[in-house]
């Protein structure tokens, strides 16, 4: 019994001139084959109504799992205008990525970024469940007081993620006045 194979091919739709053919990176171009693939393509449904997007969109990014590729990919498709990296100590070494590259896909999309340390090492899930135990001046500012746009948070681990998820939830539905949606890249 042979097993079956998987042939991939190239979905060569239209894009109808959403998309140009690359995007400019300092001086190199990065043809959109290489941008995100999730990119939605003009043939392709959406799953949320243009109407009902949430007027804030938060990504939470665990960086000692993530691979650089799904880092880059998720900053051209979701163009945060903020980045706020909330590890006790920053740095970029994930697999197919360097800290000048990201920097520059930064620099590329017009995000913001930001060293917002905190003591992961000391904090607990019961931290994050409590009202007051934690508290991010940064976050409040850049989802409360600015409001509508993507947001991008660095955290160490996926399960700082979901405890951050937990706080960002209980914080914006007693604060924000806008819609939200929060999302977790792992």
């Amino acid at each position: 019994m042979t097993k079956p194979q998987l042939t991939l091919v190239e979905n060569t739709g239209g894009t109808g001139g959403r998309f140009d053919n690359g995007l400019s990176v300092q001086g190199r171009s990065i043809p959109s084959h290489q941008m995100a693939e999730s990119s939605p393509r003009l043939n392709q449904l959406d799953l949320f109504d243009m109407n009902d997007l949430p007027e804030l969109r938060v990504f939470i990014v665990a960086m000692d799992t993530v691979h650089g590729r799904t880092l880059h990919q998720a900053v051209l498709s979701n163009k945060p205008r903020s980045v706020i990296d909330l590890r006790f100590a920053a740095r970029f070494d994930q697999y197919g990525s360097s800290r000048d590259m990201l920097f520059e896909y930064f620099k590329a999309v017009g995000s913001y970024y930001a060293l917002e340390s905190m003591p992961w090492h000391d904090l607990s899930v019961r931290d994050f469940m409590t009202e007051g135990s934690v508290q991010v001046p940064r976050l409040h500012h850049e989802l409360v007081k600015l409001g509508k746009g993507a947001v991008m948070l660095f955290v160490p681990k996926p399960q700082h993620a979901s405890m951050l998820t937990t706080y960002l939830n209980r914080m914006l539905s007693t604060r924000a006045e806008i819609s939200w949606r929060i999302e977790q890249i792992v």
